[in-house]
């Protein structure tokens, strides 16, 4: 099957109306958004996946008393076949930085900014089988891909939320739905951050894919901007040549004064440090992996693509375009920009000076692969 290109909207909605009244407002369930689907990845292959060194997949298991346990992969394939009756999922994170084919399968979906888009997890359940009723801090595209699975939901204005206590995973203990939905192939169900929800499968070769979206935590940020912000000092200390005389111990109002204007110089940033900064922390990497090394003598063999774990993204000013590649940035053309955010290929012979100067750079820091 050739990947979707757009998602089939219900009547009335569009893009644009999606993003003004649902996005992480309310759920939408969205009945043949890809129309014919038909599944890529068999759940054999994604059990084969799970058995990679690389990868970090996990089985969910529901013992005799209903306790659900986590097991982290990657896995043995002894350990599937020991695995009988219905009480387990398995879930694979990042599979289509795994087999970048499946990247094109997100394309619908970037009309959300591309570095919000965390990864496709792919989860297979037999008949039956749930991993719990449980909450998500990320938005989330449900795609049925295979078999059906039944979602509960509560979108009432206020869902309980406490968890079930001392237990391995973070689930629901006081779920209840108000509604409930059953998936066909190509059906798709969006949710909200904080929405609780249950899914179940409901045949068996119960595939679903999860589109998840990352939201970088706030604490995580100005974390990063405290560092830029700490930089501007370097080895400098706190000086006061204008000292008056002070009771012992007292921290005065000269001093206060001295450290809220130190604080000001400190958070203080141009626009062309704030976009600096930002355009870092959007594409830092959330995944440390081993990248193959090429050289400038390289550039000119291949045509170049995104590594499958790079995140790129881009800022037009009034004097140049910025591309960020996992936190690091070059100057480049508009039409290199987005034809490297778009993942498509680029090669040498096409470029002017300052584009094949930033393949360079994108090449040697490890953010460009060969095409495949």
């Amino acid at each position: 099957m050739k990947p979707p290109s757009n998602i089939n909207w219900p009547s009335g909605l569009d893009a644009q109306t999606f993003l003004n009244d649902y996005w992480q407002q309310k759920p939408l369930l969205i009945r043949d958004a890809f129309v014919d689907f038909e599944t890529p990845i068999s759940p054999d292959e994604l059990a084969g996946l799970s058995l990679d060194e690389d990868t970090t997949p996990r089985l969910i298991l529901q013992d005799a008393d209903g306790q659900y346990q986590l097991e982290n992969g990657p896995f043995a394939e002894d350990r599937f076949n020991s695995l009988d009756g219905n009480d387990w999922s398995l879930l694979v994170t990042d599979v289509e930085k795994h087999c970048p084919a499946l990247a094109d399968y997100l394309i619908p979906f970037q009309f959300i900014p591309n570095w919000r888009i965390d990864d496709l997890m792919i989860s297979y359940a037999p008949e039956g089988a749930s991993v719990g009723a449980h909450v998500d801090d990320y938005d989330v595209f449900l795609l049925q891909a295979s078999g059906s699975r039944q979602w509960l939901i509560d979108s009432s204005a206020n869902p309980d939320l406490s968890l079930v206590p001392d237990a391995t995973l973070k689930l629901l203990a006081n779920f209840h739905a108000s509604e409930t939905h059953t998936l066909a192939p190509g059906d798709m169900l969006y949710l909200p951050p904080g929405m609780p929800h249950h899914g179940i499968a409901a045949s068996e070769n119960c595939t679903t894919w999860s589109i998840g979206f990352r939201a970088p935590m706030l604490a995580d940020v100005v974390h990063a901007f405290a560092e830029f912000a700490a930089d501007k000092f370097d080895q400098q200390r706190y000086k006061d040549p204008a000292l008056s005389v002070s009771t012992p111990g007292e921290i005065n109002q000269q001093t206060l004064q001295a450290f809220a204007e130190l604080w000001k110089q400190a958070v203080h940033f141009t626009d062309a440090q704030l976009a600096q900064l930002t355009g870092c922390v959007l594409t830092s990497p959330t995944i440390d992996v081993e990248r193959d090394s090429y050289d400038a003598n390289d550039v000119a063999k291949y045509h170049w693509q995104q590594h499958p774990f790079s995140r790129f993204a881009f800022i037009e000013n009034e004097n140049a375009v910025e591309l960020f590649a996992d936190s690091q940035s070059v100057v480049c053309s508009k039409a290199f920009a987005q034809a490297l955010c778009s993942n498509s290929s680029l090669e040498s012979s096409s470029l002017n000076d300052q584009d094949l100067l930033a393949l360079h750079n994108l090449v040697r820091n490890g953010c460009l692969v060969p095409e495949d």
